[in-house]
Formats: C-alpha cells, sequence, structure tokens
C-alpha cells in the first residue's frame, strides 16, 4: 500500500513538472487584391524572394482552448515575409522547390508594432499538384517564436515544442504561367491564406513544483497514520 501511494505521489509530481497542449494559428486571405509577391532573382540568381504586402490588415485567430486562453482574435495583424525560393523540380506531376526564410505576424492595433508570431524555416517546400500551388513548413526544420502580443496571454513556463507545422495556400496566382524552363520563378503575385499549430509544453515555476511534491508526501503521511 505505501509502495502505491509513494507511485501516485511521483506520477503527480511528474504532472506538476511539465504538461503539454497544442494552439492553432490562422488568417483568411484579405480582400481585395493580391498580397504575396514573388520577385525573380531577387536573392541571388535563380532564387526568387517572396514578400508580403505589409500595408494588408488581417484578422488573425489564435485557437488556445487548450491552453486555457480560448479563442484570441487579432483584427488589426499585419505581416512581414522574407522568404527564399529555389529553383524547382517536377516528378510525377508534382512540382517541389525549397523555401528558406522568415515571417512575422504582428499587431498594429495602436500606432506601435507588437508582434505576435515569428515562424523561421531552414528548410520548408513550395509544393504544386495541379493548380493548387502551397508552402509547407514543419520540425524539426521549422520553429514558432511567440511575440509579445502572444506570449502576455500565455501562461508562465509556456514554451513552443514539436510538433509545428504551417501552411500558405496560394491561389489566383497570376501570371499562372510563372516557370522557366529551368524550373526557377519568374514574378508572380498571389492571394495567400494561413493554418498553423503548434505543441506548447507548460513547465510550471520550481515552487509550484515543489508544492505538489510537498502535497503527495503529505498524502503517504496521512495514510500512514
Amino acid at each position: 500500500m505505501r509502495k502505491t501511494l509513494i507511485t501516485a505521489a511521483v506520477a503527480s509530481l511528474g504532472l506538476a513538472a511539465a504538461a503539454q497542449a497544442g494552439i492553432a494559428f490562422s488568417f483568411a486571405d484579405p480582400i481585395p487584391g493580391r498580397q504575396l509577391t514573388s520577385t525573380a532573382n531577387a536573392q541571388e540568381a535563380g532564387v526568387a524572394g517572396l514578400t508580403y504586402d505589409q500595408s494588408a490588415e488581417l484578422v488573425f485567430l489564435v485557437d488556445g482552448t487548450d491552453v486555457g486562453i480560448g479563442n484570441v482574435v487579432f483584427p488589426h495583424a499585419h505581416m512581414e515575409m522574407n522568404l527564399s525560393l529555389g529553383a524547382a523540380t517536377t516528378f510525377a506531376g508534382v512540382t517541389q522547390a525549397p523555401v528558406t526564410g522568415s515571417f512575422t505576424i504582428y499587431d498594429l492595433a495602436s500606432e506601435t508594432r507588437v508582434d505576435i508570431l515569428t515562424g523561421v524555416a531552414e528548410l520548408g517546400t513550395y509544393v504544386r499538384v495541379g493548380n493548387t500551388n502551397a508552402l509547407l513548413f514543419s520540425d524539426p526544420n521549422f520553429v514558432y517564436t511567440p511575440g509579445p502580443a502572444l506570449a502576455s496571454l500565455l501562461a508562465p513556463g509556456t514554451t513552443f515544442v514539436p510538433s509545428t507545422e504551417a501552411v500558405f495556400t496560394l491561389t489566383d496566382i497570376n501570371p499562372s504561367s510563372f516557370l522557366n524552363s529551368n524550373g526557377t520563378f519568374k514574378s508572380f503575385q498571389a492571394n495567400a491564406s494561413f493554418t498553423g499549430n503548434t505543441e506548447v509544453e507548460v513547465v510550471p515555476a520550481p515552487g509550484a513544483i515543489a508544492l505538489a511534491g510537498l502535497g503527495g508526501m503529505l498524502v503517504i503521511r496521512r495514510k500512514r497514520a
């Protein structure tokens, strides 16, 4: 009996030490116009640069139900994007190209920029299947960092951990023929919507962990008494 109680106390201490949950992010394509621009050879010869119109206002949604912050809406969000798009290859009807760089979604509810979320990709993939185009990112080559606007909503000790994903879906691309014969990209513009998610880990402060352990020991002592 005593062994069982000790095991339960240790288990409760482990649960207090770290807990995992998930957060989802999204924004719909703003209307009107095409906000995403690919500029041929912007980074270097054969490597295009992807940028986003920072004057476009986004309604950025954060689903933090699992971490206790509910659904949070940033109605005055904007995005800074700096991605590199390498040459593409096509096999079995699927076109792929490497994507690297970063993007930051930030709040402009006041005149001062406050970052919400940053994504950094050591390596992602542009994928085209038929007329469907997307930018895909996932760990271990992609990480999110919460900005002050999001971090202020999260419990102390919250960190982002795998799994981590991001998808930009590109639509209404102009011109529709934007690949050169050697796989490099011509300049084009497109609409873009975004979805993403990350797991988070919440590690309580040392004092909270100590209290959990003390509570478990008190249970054992009461049972023994």
